[in-house]
């Protein structure tokens, strides 16, 4: 078949719509708890798209179809490089050898990424399209971050375990400066803050937020303690497929390492649970890092993926 790349500009913001759309569906019949919005309300992934247009973009032309697009969300800088991100919604392609549209589109964007000096890149892509996650893992990219879902069902304890909603929340700083710092090491490698006063600044934007805390204690101690509240579309653009969806997120999670495995973790979830379905919500959200050995087992037993980021890095001597 023979294909045109040309620039993506705001005459392919319908055509684009309607290939995410069908995209959309499609992870629908995989993940049936995702919300209808994107399908229901064009003019809000229109809106994204557009907001992409003065990004670098590109679209797969077939003689006078759009077969592919790829845009652009943002340019920051991250990791200790400059990157650029492709959001979930950001892309697609018709079924039709999507393979090599998908080549073709990061070539021709990645070239312009690095003449940026963009050498950190990273895509979010719906979980169950099994040929571009192949397609990504054959041009050098990794996971680095799932979104996940699951519906407010109970989840059978083995255990009867004390769970405590805490409303003084300065009381789990010490707990979550423990847990920011758990990132620094392997097989995770990210930077947290670890300044007091900055993580006592964020509990509170928690608690301005509606959000609770159910914590574990033992001998007077916080151990364990998770945050749940509802999606925010200001939080760093987690989860934006569930924006506006009445759905409900942990938004933190760390139980100390001398008591994992003992039905903690599953005692905390319930009781998010529990609030989720007290709030009227309609499911509950996660978004984790997959090399987080220890969160991820848990979350992978609980919750089923419906989107992931993946990255790659590029040499920066380039």
């Amino acid at each position: 078949m023979r294909y045109h790349l040309t620039p993506f500009t705001s005459e392919h913001l319908e055509r684009a719509v309607a290939l995410f759309q069908d995209s959309y569906r499609q992870e629908r019949e995989h993940s049936p708890l995702l919300p209808t919005r994107a399908l229901d309300d064009p003019a809000w992934i229109r809106d994204a798209l557009t907001t992409c247009l003065e990004h670098p973009g590109v679209v797969v032309m077939q003689d006078d179809r759009l077969a592919a697009y790829m845009v652009t969300g943002a340019q920051f800088h991250w990791k200790g490089q400059n990157a650029a991100l492709v959001p979930e919604y950001g892309h697609s392609a018709t079924t039709t050898d999507k393979e090599t549209l998908y080549q073709q589109m990061y070539m021709h964007l990645a070239q312009l990424w690095v003449d940026d000096r963009c050498h950190l890149h990273l895509i979010g892509h719906l979980a169950h399209d099994d040929v571009l996650r192949k397609t990504l893992y054959q041009l050098g990219f990794g996971a680095i971050v799932a979104e996940r879902l699951r519906d407010l069902s109970p989840i059978d304890a083995l255990v009867d375990i004390a769970i405590v909603q805490e409303p003084d929340v300065h009381r789990l700083a010490d707990l979550e400066l423990e847990h920011n710092r758990y990132y620094f090491r392997a097989p995770i490698f990210l930077t947290k803050d670890t300044d007091r006063s900055a993580m006592l600044a964020d509990l509170d934007e928690h608690v301005q937020a509606g959000d609770v805390f159910f914590t574990y204690y033992e001998d007077g101690r916080p151990r364990a303690n998770m945050i749940v509240g509802r999606t925010n579309p200001n939080h760093e653009g987690e989860g934006f497929l569930l924006w506006e969806s009445n759905t409900a997120q942990i938004k933190g999670a760390y139980i100390q390492p001398d008591i994992r495995g003992k039905g903690i973790g599953a005692a905390l979830l319930n009781r998010a649970i529990q609030w989720a379905r007290a709030q009227g919500c309609a499911r509950l959200f996660v978004e984790h890092e997959t090399a987080n050995f220890y969160g991820s087992r848990f979350w992978r037993k609980y919750f089923a993926p419906y989107v992931y980021f993946s990255m790659r890095y590029v040499d920066n001597t380039i």
